[in-house]
């Protein structure tokens, strides 16, 4: 049998075959009169041996041992093994109850999943899907940024905004944000943080109770998130962020300056 034809009958490539040759699996025959190598039977039966250990999950260093001994190998190989099956599974296992929950809430295969019943609650309070998509974009790259540590946060923040006492105002304000670009004036820029300014202050108080045992951020969510999204945010979109973080490190100073409008009778 030529090379072509081993690999055939065996369920490989010759390149696989080549690859075999390079790391001592299998020996190369001489080349025939011919220029080609023949091989025979033997070495047919030796490469569905390795294809077999191969589709079972030993390492070609394993096989390699394998191959030339005449004792199975020890307990502790078959344990190792096994152990790491268990851990695929584990991990396939969470995987399809990841597209379960996807599916279940018809949210884009994209959104972190954890995240999918609160994002269609803002769907289903008037949230556009352009702006929808928006949003899964910018929380995409928040939970990059802050992390797994940062990620129960961002996950509680998201189901105290989807509470039905403020699904729909939230839904209006991250509508208005997506639309932010350079036409936006400096009056919806500020109207808009104001907006989120009172949207985040009663879920901040609330979220502080609930995230209490968990693991201190390395920063606000808000400050890792615009240190990364410079060139990424609209100059409006950026403004509001700005704003909005004063105004909630200054919480008290925002309250005065809400007073003081509605004693002037401003709108």
């Amino acid at each position: 049998m030529r090379s072509s034809d081993l690999a055939s009958r065996a369920g490989i490539t010759v390149r696989t075959l080549r690859h075999y040759h390079q790391i001592g699996l299998l020996q190369e025959p001489k080349r025939s009169n011919n220029g080609y190598r023949d091989y025979n039977t033997h070495a047919l039966v030796r490469v569905l041996r390795i294809r077999r250990l191969v589709g079972l999950g030993f390492s070609l260093p394993q096989i390699a041992t394998m191959l030339d001994g005449n004792d199975p190998p020890p307990d502790t190989v078959f344990d190792a093994l096994d152990t790491e099956y268990a851990a695929q599974i584990v991990h396939l296992t969470r995987q399809r109850e990841l597209l379960a929950q996807l599916r279940r809430y018809g949210a884009f295969p994209d959104l972190p999943p954890e995240l999918a019943p609160f994002h269609r609650v803002l769907r289903e309070s008037g949230l556009p899907e352009s702006a929808a998509a928006t949003d899964r974009d910018h929380t995409l790259l928040l939970m990059h940024l802050i992390g797994p540590a940062g990620q129960d946060y961002l996950r509680t923040i998201y189901e105290l905004l989807s509470h039905p006492d403020r699904a729909s105002s939230v839904a209006a304000a991250m509508t208005a944000w997506a639309s932010l670009d350079g036409e936006s004036t400096s009056e919806e820029v500020m109207h808009l943080a104001d907006q989120l300014t009172e949207l985040f202050l009663p879920v901040i108080a609330e979220l502080a109770a609930l995230t209490k045992d968990l693991p201190d951020l390395p920063g606000p969510p808000e400050r890792i998130f615009q240190q990364h999204t410079t060139n990424y945010l609209t100059p409006a979109q950026q403004a509001v962020l700005e704003k909005v973080r004063a105004d909630l490190d200054n919480p008290a100073e925002k309250d005065q300056q809400l007073a003081q409008h509605d004693a002037e009778g401003q709108p």
